[in-house]
């Protein structure tokens, strides 16, 4: 049967069954619609067709979106034939990474898998580039599942993953090695956390009087791990009257909070802030009084005192972000990196399209034209921005770069997926070089594109993007997996974006991909010599028209 006709089938099988959850009945629908041929691919020795119905499969789980149960069956069966032959890995992670987003509970075993494919990929990798680029992978994918361990509460199978990613990046001298330490540090720290609380609540159950126990219990879930939920089942009527007002408010989602206990909430949290014993609780308290105040001037628009007072204490609290962030302290990564997918709210920073944040990571869920959003972190100057993605299908990836006054964009893989390139320069469409490079040939002299093998579904790649401003000069360097890829220097005045990828505010840059499913797992960002990076809050707005694509 074809795979549009089966998917049809899938679909009409679904249909049938809208509350379809258990895993019997997800069971029963696949062997309807793919029993017969799983069973015939399993008996032949050859893995092309296994590999090919794992495709089919993959496709399939369009039309499963809103059965997780039989969601995550396709997505097991087609894990289990593609990873049976190198060839099948793309699909193999293809179909863990959407496993992993969609079906939250079975994120940690799909990260385990994704991590197991890299490992095989490393270990069987010659030396050189192509192992570099897959112990990078590896460690990657380690650091996702030890965060993924980690929210689980499972800290020493977070710990066991990160030693692993630890002794891949000390082999291979890699540069993420101060990353995978500063994690380890930081886990090692809720451990302590996790210790020390076990044992002030076997106390209280001892001694339920015990005030001074109870209150740092409270002090430890609200502050130490941003946890207000947890903090509220320990409130009694020992605790002062702000902890009895305050923390049963902020253990409700945010955006339930009413206009008045918006700005009283931010104001509490910015006390709070004093009570950390690390920087990583601090900026955590300031995030949270940085979201009610931002609330507070969403619903308060009478130009008075209470709202003046709320955009002068939402300055302070962005000036406190920013030092750390320039300086590495929380908030922020080593080395003086920013995480802006942490600092990304798919209620605020879309632009177009449909994203998802999950678990640290940012999802284009459906192909569409121009889908983009902006990362709420702007550089002054000069700055270097690394992205990581795994494109799960479709065309087209877009990162775009701010540049002193202007902005461009680096778009990866356009016109079926073998040219990339940096548009717009000089004014000029961008189709005058895609169809150059397409045909063979350079981009137009004063252009900047190369012609590429196509990007594989399911592979991580990683972008380091230096842009470097110096008076009306500017230069950006891009490497690709480690890799020169993608260079152009000249006057700022020649950038300009390309009308569809045009954004509310020229200087934040932004990611993006035109009908393609991607994952973005990282966008971190610092400010190189004579640069700065501000995280005042980026804004929302309407997205612009949206013209035709470059094919």
């Amino acid at each position: 049967m074809p795979g549009d006709r089966r998917l049809l089938v899938a679909a009409a099988v679904l249909a049938a069954f809208p509350l379809l959850a258990a895993a019997d009945e997800a069971e029963d629908t696949f062997n309807s619609v793919y029993g017969k041929e799983y069973k015939k691919v399993l008996a032949t020795r050859e893995a092309s067709d296994d590999i090919a119905l794992a495709k089919q499969l993959l496709e399939a789980t369009q039309a499963a979106d809103r059965q997780p149960a039989f969601l995550a069956l396709l997505c097991d069966r087609a894990f289990e034939l593609a990873s049976k032959d190198p060839s099948g890995y793309p699909a193999a992670l293809a179909a863990m990474e959407l496993l992993a987003v969609k079906v939250p509970e079975r994120r940690a075993d799909a990260l385990a898998k994704c991590a197991d494919v890299y490992q095989r990929q490393y270990g069987s990798a010659a030396r050189g580039d192509a192992r570099n680029g897959a112990g990078e992978a590896l460690i990657s994918a380690l650091r996702r599942l030890a965060e993924a361990h980690a929210s689980a509460g499972r800290s020493d199978a977070a710990v066991a993953a990160l030693n692993q990613a630890l002794a891949v990046a000390t082999t291979l001298a890699s540069p993420s090695r101060a990353e995978v330490q500063a994690q380890l540090a930081a886990l090692s720290g809720t451990l302590g956390s996790d210790r020390q609380l076990a044992a002030l609540k076997a106390k209280l159950a001892a001694n339920p009087a015990d005030a001074a126990t109870r209150k740092e219990i409270v002090r430890l879930y609200l502050v130490e791990k941003d946890d207000p939920a947890e903090a509220a089942k320990f409130v009694d009527a020992s605790l002062d009257e702000a902890a009895r007002k305050y923390i049963p408010a902020a253990a409700k989602p945010i955006d339930q909070a009413p206009e008045l206990a918006c700005s009283e909430l931010g104001e509490w949290y910015r006390g709070l802030a004093d009570q950390a014993t690390g920087p990583a609780a601090e900026a955590a308290m300031l995030q949270r009084a940085k979201a009610y105040y931002e609330r507070f001037l969403q619903l308060h628009t009478g130009e008075d005192l209470a709202r003046t007072a709320a955009v002068l204490a939402l300055k302070m609290v962005d000036s406190a972000l920013a030092k750390r962030a320039a300086s590495g302290q929380a908030g922020s990564l080593p080395g003086g990196w920013t995480d802006c997918l942490k600092l990304v709210d798919t209620s605020k920073h879309v632009v177009a399209g449909k994203w998802e944040k999950r678990d640290g990571s940012l999802m284009v869920t459906q192909p569409g034209s121009a889908c983009r959003i902006l990362l709420p972190a702007a550089p002054t100057g000069s700055y270097e921005l690394q992205v990581s993605f795994v494109r799960m299908k479709g065309d087209m990836v877009e990162v775009s770069l701010p540049v002193g006054p202007t902005s461009c964009n680096l778009g990866l893989a356009i016109n079926k997926n073998t040219v990339s390139l940096i548009e717009m320069i000089d004014g000029k469409h961008p189709r005058e070089c895609v169809d150059a490079l397409t045909n063979g040939k350079p981009c137009p002299p004063g252009q900047a594109g190369i012609r590429s093998a196509p990007l594989v579904d399911g592979q991580e790649y990683n972008l380091d993007i230096k842009v470097l401003v110096r008076g009306d000069q500017a230069e950006i360097a891009v490497l690709l997996n480690n890799k020169p890829f993608l260079g152009w220097r000249g006057p700022v005045s020649a950038l300009s974006i390309f009308d569809p990828w045009k954004l509310p505010d020229a200087k934040y840059p932004a990611l993006g991909a035109w009908s393609a499913v991607v994952v973005f797992r990282r966008a971190q960002l610092r400010p190189l010599a004579g640069g700065d990076v501000s995280l005042a809050q980026a804004p929302a707005a309407a997205p612009p028209r949206v013209p035709a694509p470059v094919k």
